[in-house]
């Protein structure tokens, strides 16, 4: 990492963390370890973690506040749903998306999540609430916004969001358990063409409804 001689000790022992989590997963690395991959005592790790668990979860804080730039703040929302198509909404959200979740660091502690939410309980509750529930409530209120434009015909705006997440949810399950390694390429092909069905075959834009 380039940057490394200007990261803090603290910050050194999270990336550390990130890298060795990421290959071996969480339970197999050891306190000693993570030291000496920063290059420190273990007894100097604890002046700055109480725990692994400490760790782990200074990374998910990372991985939330990442999250949260790819949301508009919802004015922002509201403006671009008044200026934009819904294909174009989509790809702007997805674009938004990939900018920050596409960062190394991020694939990899996707990875941890991915690993540790099969056997961690707390890791699976963060799972569902960041990567399910949380981009549903996102989507909701975007469908709200285009119904109220009148964009959309009335819908039950909560099951179209369930109905675009779920694809989302099936390709990251599909690239994290069914492959070696992501395939970037691959998903950006497949969100767009996502995008494009779902924008143009599953909303009902106002007054096309069949009779």
């Amino acid at each position: 990492m380039s940057q490394a001689k200007a990261l803090s000790t603290k910050q050194k022992i999270i990336y550390a963390s990130i890298d060795l989590f990421a290959q071996k997963g969480f339970k197999e690395v050891s306190v000693r370890e993570l030291a000496a991959a920063v290059g420190i005592k273990a007894s100097s790790l604890y002046k700055h973690f109480e725990s692994k668990e400490d760790i782990l979860d200074h990374i998910f804080i990372m991985f939330k506040e990442r999250m949260a730039q790819t949301v508009l703040e919802k004015e922002k929302l509201k403006g671009d749903i008044d200026m934009i198509s819904p294909e174009n909404f989509f790809q702007a959200s997805f674009e938004r998306f990939k900018l920050v979740m596409w960062q190394p660091e991020i694939v990899k502690i996707s990875k941890i999540i991915t690993i540790e939410q099969q056997r961690n309980h707390t890791v699976r509750q963060f799972f569902i609430g960041e990567l399910i529930e949380k981009p549903i409530l996102i989507l909701k209120h975007a469908f709200d916004l285009m119904m109220e434009n009148g964009v959309i015909d009335p819908v039950d705006t909560r099951a179209l969001a369930e109905e675009y997440n779920g694809y989302v949810v099936f390709l990251y399950f599909e690239q994290n358990f069914l492959r070696e390694a992501l395939d970037l390429d691959e998903i950006e092909r497949k969100m767009k063409q996502h995008n494009d069905f779902y924008a143009h075959h599953v909303l009902i834009r106002k007054g096309e409804r069949k009779k």
